[in-house]
């Protein structure tokens, strides 16, 4: 494929991009939030296309960024947790035998 041919498809593929993001918004705000996803779907292949952004490459960077989501979400549901635990304990009674005359 020649340069200019190229260039005349990646030229279409980002003004498809571009008209697409104006129709995402617009389905925004008319909350159409199902609508607003599929048109976000379609624009993301548009532009992996144009960037020359492989299945693989896209797949290997989700799962980064799930990975990194992922963990810090993971520490943080086990610190409160921890500190559930720790107040569980704090908060037991302790049952002493009685002293004294007024027992």
């Amino acid at each position: 494929m020649s340069n200019e041919m190229s260039k005349t498809i990646d030229d279409k593929l980002d003004l498809m991009a571009r008209s697409l993001q104006e129709h995402i918004n617009l389905a925004k705000e008319l909350n159409l939030n199902f609508v607003a996803q599929l048109l976000t779907m379609t624009a993301m292949e548009i532009r992996m296309n144009l960037h020359r952004i492989s299945q693989q490459e896209m797949d290997s960077l989700c799962a980064r960024a799930e990975a990194q989501t992922t963990l810090p979400a993971l520490q943080e549901a086990l610190d409160i947790r921890d500190t559930q635990e720790q107040h569980q304990e704090t908060a037991r009674v302790i049952s002493f035998p009685a002293r004294g005359r007024y027992s």
